[in-house]
């Protein structure tokens, strides 16, 4: 309350914005992450809060509400003063699969928030579990095309990037898997190595320990190239062309936010995403640090928005 009265005395006498950007931040910084605390994305924001409170000498204080596929987040979010003071750490599908998805939404992410910076790309691996019959991607489409249904595939929730990113490769390909959702990663695993699923599609931060510790085979990510931790595991893209997905990381602020206050957030960004320590300890999380701000972040964020529009109406998504 105190800051909105310092703002309004500042536009009634004069002061620009601009001159209050400077003296910014002067207390904490609140940063709503869509995401459960302990999390890899949790993990990733606090990694990026504690680089920008250094960076920034103030405390940016995070504060983890994940489910309900961002609505909670950034329902909250939406409702706090546009100073400087509030951000969110938000992922792909609040931005581009929730307004396909649900039916009653607590925000417009177009006309709520702006955009500060993209944080981190978070790429979807596929993978096999001992017992599939298939072993390879190519194996799995041409299993699934020739026997519909019997590729059972789990996902880590209904309508979740990974789930949907299952389907479009489904579509695309001309195949039918069978597609089971989980409450979660953990969950999704589980019916992995009990040989009730043969694969599972999510990000590479879940996955990764299983695979590493040889329980489950990696066969394909969806992302644009391959990997540098799974150098000789194909794209999706090399069998189905165009056929690219990845889930990422952005920091959005409320709109109305000084313009001054988000240029500075995207710099710093700018400079985390190209440090050594930053890009191994994200790497660890199967994430990869990528900026991108200004008119660039716009168009990407557009281009997603516009993927998945397609994506809903082809495969008749449902609002539930």
């Amino acid at each position: 309350m105190a800051d909105t009265l310092v703002l309004w005395l500042a536009v009634l006498v004069g002061v620009p914005t601009g001159v209050l950007a400077e003296n910014w931040p002067h207390k904490p910084v609140r940063v709503i992450v869509t995401a459960a605390t302990g999390s890899a994305p949790d993990v990733m924001a606090r990694l990026l809060a504690d680089r920008l409170g250094r960076a920034f000498q103030q405390q940016f204080i995070v504060d983890s509400r994940g489910g309900a596929g961002g609505n909670i987040a950034l329902g909250a979010l939406r409702r706090l003063p546009a100073d400087g003071y509030a951000l969110g750490v938000v992922h792909a599908s609040a931005i581009t699969v929730a307004p396909h998805t649900m039916k009653e939404m607590q925000y417009d992410f177009d006309k709520d928030f702006v955009p500060v910076a993209l944080v981190a790309r978070a790429p979807l691996l596929m993978v096999a579990a001992a017992h599939a019959p298939a072993q390879t991607l190519g194996g799995v489409l041409a299993l699934a095309k020739a026997q519909p249904d019997i590729v059972t595939v789990a996902v880590s929730g209904f309508n979740s990037v990974p789930h949907l990113a299952t389907e479009m490769l489904a579509h695309r390909s001309g195949s039918k898997f069978f597609t089971v959702s989980f409450n979660g990663s953990t969950t999704a695993i589980s019916a992995l190595l009990s040989r009730d699923a043969m694969l599972m599609t999510d990000g590479v931060a879940a996955l990764a320990s299983m695979v590493e510790s040889g329980k489950l085979t990696p066969i394909a990510v969806f992302s644009r190239k391959r990997l540098a931790r799974y150098p000789t595991v194909p794209t999706v893209a090399e069998m189905v062309p165009d056929m690219v997905v990845d889930g990422w990381f952005v920091l959005v602020a409320p709109r109305g936010t000084p313009d001054a206050i988000v240029e500075r957030l995207a710099a710093e960004i700018r400079k985390a995403t190209v440090d050594q320590e930053v890009a191994a300890r994200m790497g660890a999380l199967g994430m990869y640090p990528e900026a991108l701000s200004g008119v660039a972040l716009a168009q990407f964020i557009r281009s997603e928005q516009d993927l998945w529009r397609r994506t809903a109406d082809q495969l008749g998504i449902q609002r539930q």
